[in-house]
């Protein structure tokens, strides 16, 4: 089951071109997974665009997924290159991506990163602190500045931390992949 308003294809052409992709367990005797879209309005609030309730997180699940949103956004293969996706490496995302947009850039998302983290055993407030600033950061010099503070925290989370791709998390070194390819 597939649902995107008519409200949130007409709001999507003023929202940025950023939207963040998610599945969340459907605990009832049914079982199931709620595929959800959201992007980011011009006051920088969540907009809903899109959600489905589907069998499983599959590749063919966020494909099909995918595809409508594709089309009720009107998302053209020339604006998909503008386009950026957020997730949280749910299963069967990445290579739906892929496949289905594969011009659009995608980022990780810090918070989920942060959880990760705590997983691995990085833990505290002032850990959390420094990632988010190094996430926010705009220029590589000041990305490197508080990737330092990391180091200094604790090592190990710095090269925990490094195993992540930072055009992937960070803004200072993310580029889209227009961009790459244009370079």
């Amino acid at each position: 089951m597939y649902f995107c308003w008519e409200a949130s294809k007409e709001g999507y052409k003023f929202c940025r071109k950023i939207i963040r992709l998610d599945g969340y367990h459907l605990k009832s005797k049914f079982g199931g997974q709620l595929l959800t879209a959201v992007g980011i309005d011009g006051n920088d609030s969540i907009f809903p665009l899109a959600y489905a309730i589907v069998e499983g997180e599959t590749k063919d699940s966020w494909s099909w997924f995918l595809q409508l949103i594709m089309r009720d956004l009107e998302i053209t293969r020339e604006a998909e290159h503008k386009l950026i996706l957020i997730s949280d490496k749910q299963n069967g995302l990445l290579p739906a991506m892929e496949e289905v947009l594969p011009y659009a850039s995608h980022r990780f998302c810090v918070s989920h990163l942060h959880g990760n983290m705590k997983l691995a055993g990085f833990l505290g407030k002032a850990m959390k602190d420094a990632l988010w600033t190094a996430a926010k950061t705009t220029t590589v010099n000041s990305c490197n500045d508080a990737m330092a503070e990391i180091r200094k925290l604790d090592e190990e989370a710095y090269q925990w931390l490094g195993d992540k791709h930072a055009s992937e998390w960070s803004r200072c070194k993310g580029t889209t992949k227009n961009e790459i390819t244009a370079r």
